[in-house]
């Protein structure tokens, strides 16, 4: 203990000459930045929010480092309720750079076979799973700090569901969900080195086999619906005979497969599953399913820079005067 003490004075000493120095060679400031940054980083050690395994880490992408209004101001949301988090905008360069070196064998040699948009969807995925952290959409503004989310220490994950109901197969297809029960992947938590997100990648390098053209199923929420539906299969003990039963007699009232607000997880993993209006503030969430519209997380402003009108509902058309 003492020991400690002695070496955190040491270190607070050369902080403070780092500052008082009034000659300093290039040497010098070199040592003094790198002195800069690892205090910085013992800070952010200190006051780690969120669940311990869980990288106080906020990840979010644009074209380049220079975010557009209002854009800048969500991202701002993020630093302001989170001093002590990380935060890290990566540009297009650095999402090419990060599909090289973090997966050279499986999702590098297809890379520019994807679109922009599928692009920005795997790099969620392989971003969390390379270092872990809380991504956001652009669009996406933090309604709460971090260290005030009501979910569980031993949490690995956190997804939420899109709509608080399970919908049947033809509004699905009238509404272009890709899935009947969607989890949304705007905004998605995770410990590193998550086999949940490494399935997903797995996942998607063979449906580009597959010749999948869908981007909803190739990399989109379709995909991401799959892996977190799998690995809740596999951590529920009677999730088949439960969806056997929902298939014979289908419930007259709205449900969905796995209560949310619930943790999930029968091995070393633990997955939680928000309520849909922990990530989906939508009045019509809390109208359709009172039970879901719980107070929100995080706060979509569903601005949609990368749909296109073939991506767009006919509601949105109709709104855009199309």
């Amino acid at each position: 203990m003492e020991f400690r003490k002695a070496a955190r004075l040491l270190r607070l000493l050369a902080l403070f000459a780092c500052v008082h120095s009034q000659e300093r060679t290039s040497n010098d400031a070199a040592e003094c930045t790198a002195l800069f940054q690892a205090h910085k980083h013992r800070a952010r050690r200190r006051t780690h929010v969120g669940p311990q395994s869980i990288p106080c880490i906020i990840h979010q992408t644009w074209k380049t480092h220079q975010l557009n209004q209002p854009q800048g101001s969500y991202a701002d949301s993020w630093k302001e309720m989170n001093p002590t988090c990380e935060y890290k905008l990566w540009n297009d360069t650095e999402i090419t750079e990060l599909a090289q070196s973090k997966s050279p064998d499986l999702l590098w040699p297809i890379w520019e076979g994807f679109t922009p948009v599928e692009k920005a969807d795997v790099f969620r995925y392989l971003v969390l799973w390379a270092f872990g952290g809380y991504y956001a959409d652009a669009d996406v503004e933090c309604a709460r700090p971090i260290k005030t989310w009501e979910v569980p220490e031993e949490t690995d994950m956190i997804v939420g569901y899109e709509f608080g109901h399970r919908f049947p197969e033809w509004q699905r297809a009238e509404i272009k969900f890709g899935r009947t029960e969607q989890f949304q992947q705007w905004f998605i938590v995770s410990a590193p080195q998550n086999p949940l997100l490494l399935r997903v990648l797995h996942m998607i390098r063979r449906r580009f086999a597959w010749k999948i053209q869908s981007t909803l199923d190739l990399t989109g929420p379709g995909v991401f619906s799959d892996a977190v539906h799998e690995f809740l299969e596999d951590n529920s003990e009677d999730a088949v005979q439960k969806e056997i039963g929902f298939r014979q007699s289908p419930p007259g009232a709205h449900y969905l497969s796995f209560p949310s607000e619930k943790l999930y997880g029968l091995g070393t993993w633990k997955l939680w599953v928000c309520a849909a209006g922990r990530v989906n503030s939508s009045p019509q969430v809390a109208r359709d399913d009172p039970e879901e519209g719980k107070a929100p997380l995080i706060i979509h402003h569903f601005l949609g820079s990368w749909k296109t009108d073939k991506d767009r509902t006919p509601a949105e058309l109709a709104k855009m005067g199309k």
